[in-house]
C-alpha cells in the first residue's frame, strides 16, 4: 500500500497528489458530496447500474473540475477570486461632506 507524505517542510504549502491549499478541502467535500449521491440513489431504489454510472461521472467531473481549478488559480487564487468578485468595481460618493471635514480635528478642540 503506498504512502503520500503531506507534510512538505517549513513555509511549503501542503500538497497531496498536486492539490495545494483549499483545493484538498474542495476535493474532500466533493468526495463526500458524491458518495451521499450514490447513498441516495441506492435508497431510493434506481437501479445498481444506473446509479454506479451516475456516480461514475459526478466524480470523473468533480475530480475534473477540482485539478482544473487547481491548474488555474493555484494555492490562494481561488480566495482572491472570490475577494475580487466580493469587491466593488467603482466607489461612489454622492456627498462632500467626507471631504470638508478631512482636515477638522474629530474632537473639536482646535
Amino acid at each position: 500500500m503506498p504512502i503520500y507524505g503531506l507534510n512538505r517542510g517549513i513555509n511549503k504549502p501542503v500538497e497531496f497528489k498536486g492539490l495545494v491549499g483549499s483545493n484538498i478541502y474542495l476535493l474532500v467535500a466533493g468526495i463526500g458530496l458524491v458518495f451521499a449521491l450514490f447513498v441516495t440513489f441506492y435508497l431510493t431504489g434506481v437501479p445498481l447500474e444506473l446509479t454506479v454510472l451516475l456516480t461514475f461521472v459526478a466524480g470523473s467531473g468533480m475530480w475534473a473540475g477540482v485539478f482544473a481549478l487547481n491548474r488555474r488559480f493555484g494555492e490562494h487564487g481561488l480566495m482572491k477570486a472570490a475577494a475580487r468578485r466580493s469587491s466593488p468595481t467603482y466607489i461612489i460618493n454622492r456627498h462632500s461632506r467626507l471631504f470638508q471635514r478631512l482636515n477638522q480635528d474629530p474632537t473639536g478642540r482646535a
